[in-house]
This record gives structure tokens, C-alpha cells and sequence, in this order.
């Protein structure tokens, strides 16, 4: 269904998971419409001049039916619910490789560390030249999730070849479960100044969380920056426990509001006698929805931190998910929740396509304010509503030229980074995979190498500007650096270079004074 593809990859929703077990009250009327559907299509499948697909009729049907309610009440079909499923429970069985298709040959970009293609051995710019003898040449990212993912404990032979050996490499790997993370980066700005990037909110994601966070506590970290930029959402509890491990008990965190019994319910921070107090500083923009917006509302309602960036995408509601017997599902919108000093998160979306909403909330003006609708956090300081999250203070996201943009979508940075990976990968990696440090301070691409890049594009039909290349030459410089850490370590370490130069983390530095006079406060 062309409505669930586009909102399913869009944004990931608050759950509540239920199961029908039949409802009671249905209307005479609603009963003669339901005789009445029946009948049209019955006539439909006997009469229509071309044999008709009765289960997709259905489905088109359901889809029609929860259309009109709201952005976020929707059909899942089974094989959709499969992928969502996975997506939340934060797993799924294979070999564990993070891949890409480069001019129809499957690479690995860098093995998931723990996983069977890291403890066989495999590396980062490894070419994948078959798959149990079948060759790969020209498969899809569905071909080869076919092939390399099936049951825990059955075994997929891969044949590869590697950058710098002649010799051709054989390994049989015996699948096992494989995590999905949700802390996909988690490392030391400094001496004293963590970060923690959250991608979204499923069943892991507090342990996850904790677990980030003893790290880094170990390596002396004494102040946060908690980055759930483009975090679309996920699992309503999973955000209040990772809010309840930043503020004192007894708190209200988020609380819902909705017609069916349960469906209201505030939610309040577990009694405790320590907690984490020191200075928080939340990152959103945009992308940031759902559940996010939970975390970075309670934690500017409660006074416990600052929120930086631009104002949130504004999804506000909570949807139930209803299990259909046949693997699909309807998710119904039952409840709206709410921040601790009352603000309802959801943007207004009556009388828009769903197409303009999605829209609105990628172009919406993150400075504007709505001075009808002013609440007040727990200190007394005023925040906004109108929907998403206002932040405390609006900092604009990184911006790159129309030039860059042209060289990006041309595949000049990736047919470069696979070049130059190719020819000084194997020298790269002796020289820095024991020492990250070296490589982040040391390491940096010459104005040959962006020469090179600017020659690439050129022959790939994009015109140099000069003006712009000047603009975007340390971030060219610093997307490729990250591109060799990935293939050296991981995304954990690509991410930890891109922060060297993201001007949102930099500018956050500079804000944890006001944060630290929150966490003074602290009892």
C-alpha cells in the first residue's frame, strides 16, 4: 500500500502494543454497511471485467477506512509488519555485515563488531563476490537479505575478494542473532564532555542507554550531549525509562489522554535515592518525533537540561496496535500525550493531505512561536506549544552548497572514498588501527586528494565552483576522514570524526554553562 511505504520508513510511531480479542457495541447501521460491503464486493469479484485481487481490495479498503481519521492510525500489511517488527524488537538473524552496492558488486562497509562475519574475520571494503556459489554481480539490498540473513545456527558460505590479496577468500559462517542498536554512537568529546547519539526508541533502547552511559562515566565524563537529531520515534515507555535516569522520583514525565478505558495515563519517574545530575544538553531538529519529543520536552518542562536546534516534526499521538490473525495489523490513534507542563506535541493536521503534512514537517519555520499557547516548566520559565518541541535555543543545521549537493547525488563522494579506500586502505590500516587518537588529530586529506574529488565530478558532468568549493572543502574533507574510520573501526568512530565538525555539536559546547546552572539546582 502506497500510503503505509510512505509513512512506515517516514516516521516510527509511539506503541501500544494489544491484541483483538473482539469488540462489543457495534451499531445496527454500521452492521448494514458491513452487509453492504460484502455485497459490492461480491459483485465486484463476480462481475468486473478483469479478475480482481479480493485480498487487496481489502486491504485498499482498511487503508481507506483509517485514512480519514488521522496522519498516524494505519493498515500494516504482513510482510511490512514482518520489517516492523524486527525493526523494534532489535534484532533479526544472519551474519552481521552493514553493506552497500557499489557499481553491482556487494561490499561490506564494516562487519557489526560481535557478530559471526567479525569473529570470522571479515573487513570493511571486503567485495562479496558469491553467496553459496551463486554469484553476486547485480544483486538488490533485497537479494542480499534473502540470502545472508535465515534461522540462527544454519550456515552461508561467502566468497570474497580483499583489497591487496590476490588470493580469493572462502568462509562458511553460521548465522546467529544479530543486534540492532539503537546508541549508534557513543564516545568522548573531551576530557570531560560525553555524547550519546539515539537513533530510535525500541525494546533496547534504555539498556542501551545505560549502558552508554556507565562507559563514558568510566572515562570521566561530566557533562552530556544526548543527540536525538532525526530520532523518528518508537516505544512511549522506552522513553519515559530513559528520562527517569536524569531526574529525581516522583516526577511526571509524560502523561496521555484519550476516550477508551487505560488509554489516559500519566506516566511519573521511579523513586530512587540517586540519579544522574550533571549538566544535559538534548539536540533535536526536524527529524526529531515521537518519543523523542517526549524525552526533550520532560527534560525542558522539568528544568533538568537544554534542548538545542530547530523545533521537532510535532507527532503527538499514541497509537494501538491491533494484530489482524494473518500477520498484518491496524494501528489506531487512541490517546494524545502530552509534556509534564501540559503541552500537547502534536501539529495541527485537520484539512491537509497527508503528503502536505509530511511536508510541513520538513519545511516547517522552526523559529516561529505560537504566543497563544505559552506554558511554564517547573521553574517557571515560559516554553511553547503549537506542536513539536520549541528548543531553548534555535540553532540552525549544517547547510552545504547546491555544488555539493550535485557532487553528492552524482556518486562522486562514494566512486572516491571506494577509490581511494582501494589504494591506501591496507597502508591506512597498519598505520592507525591500533591508534584512534593519532588518526583523529593527524589524519586529514590533502588539496591534492580534493583535487582529485573535484576531477571526479567534473568527469561525471558536475562543474567546479570555485566559491563553493572553498565553502564545503573541510566538510568534503572531514565526510571522506569519517568514510576511512568506518573502514579502519566502525560507525561508532565515522560518527566521532563527523562530530569534529558538526557546527550543532560545537555550538552545544558552548551552552553548557546554562546547563550546568540547571544541574546546580539539582537535589
Amino acid at each position: 500500500m502506497l500510503r503505509n511505504k510512505i509513512i512506515l520508513p517516514a516516521l516510527l510511531l509511539v506503541i501500544a502494543v494489544a491484541v483483538i480479542t473482539g469488540f462489543t457495541g457495534i451499531g445496527q447501521n454500521v452492521y448494514k454497511n458491513l452487509q453492504k460491503f460484502q455485497y459490492v464486493l461480491s459483485l465486484v469479484s463476480q462481475t468486473y471485467v478483469e479478475e480482481v485481487n479480493q485480498d487487496k481490495i481489502i486491504e485498499d479498503a482498511i487503508s481507506g477506512a483509517l485514512k480519514g481519521l488521522d496522519p498516524h492510525s494505519v493498515y500494516i500489511n504482513a510482510k511490512e509488519m514482518a520489517k516492523v517488527k524486527e525493526d523494534f524488537q532489535g534484532n533479526f538473524d544472519g551474519i552481521g555485515i552493514q553493506f552497500e552496492i557499489v557499481n553491482g558488486v556487494l561490499t561490506v562497509i564494516t562487519p557489526i563488531p560481535g557478530t559471526p562475519a567479525d569473529q570470522k574475520g571479515l573487513q570493511a571494503g571486503d567485495r562479496i563476490i558469491k553467496i553459496d556459489g551463486v554469484p553476486t554481480k547485480g544483486i538488490t539490498n533485497e537479494g542480499v537479505f534473502s540470502k545472508l540473513r535465515g534461522p540462527r545456527g544454519t550456515t552461508v558460505r561467502v566468497t570474497i575478494e580483499r583489497p591487496g590479496l590476490e588470493d580469493i577468500l572462502e568462509y562458511e559462517i553460521v548465522r546467529d542473532k544479530i543486534p540492532l542498536f539503537c546508541v549508534d554512537a557513543k564516545f568522548m568529546i573531551d576530557k570531560e564532555t560525553g555524547y550519546v547519539r539515539l537513533n530510535r526508541f525500541s525494546e533496547t533502547t534504555s539498556d542501551e542507554v545505560e549502558q552508554a552511559l556507565q562507559e563514558l562515566e568510566a572515562q570521566g565524563m561530566k557533562q552530556l550531549i544526548f543527540d536525538l537529531r532525526n530520532n523518528s520515534g518508537g516505544y512511549l515507555e522506552q522513553a519515559h525509562l530513559v528520562v527517569d535516569k536524569f531526574v529525581a522520583g516522583g516526577k511526571k514525565v509524560v502523561y496521555t489522554q484519550g476516550r477508551i478505558p487505560n488509554a489516559s495515563r500519566d506516566y511519573y519517574s521511579s523513586n530512587k535515592i540517586n540519579y544522574r545530575k550533571y549538566p544535559l544538553i538534548v539536540l533535536i531538529n526536524r527529524g526529531s518525533a515521537s518519543a523523542s519529543e517526549i524525552v526533550a520536552g520532560a527534560i525542558q518542562d522539568l528544568d533538568r537540561g537544554l534542548v538545542l536546534g530547530e523545533r521537532s516534526f510535532g507527532k503527538g499521538l499514541v497509537q494501538s496496535q491491533y494484530e489482524l490473525g494473518d500477520g498484518s495489523a491496524v494501528r489506531v490513534t487512541t490517546a494524545r500525550y502530552y509534556t509534564p507542563s501540559g503541552r500537547l506535541i502534536q501539529r495541527p493536521y485537520d484539512n491537509k493531505s497527508l503528503e502536505d503534512y509530511y511536508m510541513e514537517g520538513r519545511l516547517n519555520d522552526t523559529l516561529k512561536t505560537d504566543s497563544s499557547k505559552i506554558y511554564y516548566t517547573a521553574n517557571g520559565r515560559k516554553v511553547y506549544g503549537g506542536g513539536g518541541i520549541v528548543p531553548d535555543h534555535h540553532l540552525d543545521g549544517d547547510s552545504v552548497s547546491a555544488y555539493y549537493v550535485r557532487l553528492w547525488n552524482k556518486g562522486v563522494f562514494n566512486d572516491y572514498k571506494n577509490q581511494y579506500l582501494e589504494k591506501n586502505g591496507t597502508r591506512l590500516r597498519e598505520q592507525y588501527k591500533n591508534n584512534l587518537n593519532k588518526f583523529l588529530s593527524s589524519y586529514n586529506l590533502s588539496e591534492s586528494d580534493i583535487q582529485d574529488i573535484v576531477s571526479l565530478g567534473v568527469a561525471k558532468g558536475v562543474p567546479v565552483v570555485e566559491k563553493s568549493l572553498e565553502q564545503d572543502k573541510e566538510d568534503m574533507k572531514n565526510m571522506i576522514k569519517a568514510e576511512v574510520a568506518r573502514y579502519l573501526w566502525g560507525s561508532n568512530e565515522a560518527a566521532h570524526v563527523r562530530a569534529q565538525t558538526d557546527r550543532i555539536v560545537i555550538q552545544a559546547l558552548k551552552y553548557f554553562p546554562e546547563a550546568r546552572a540547571f544541574s546546580a539546582t539539582l537535589k
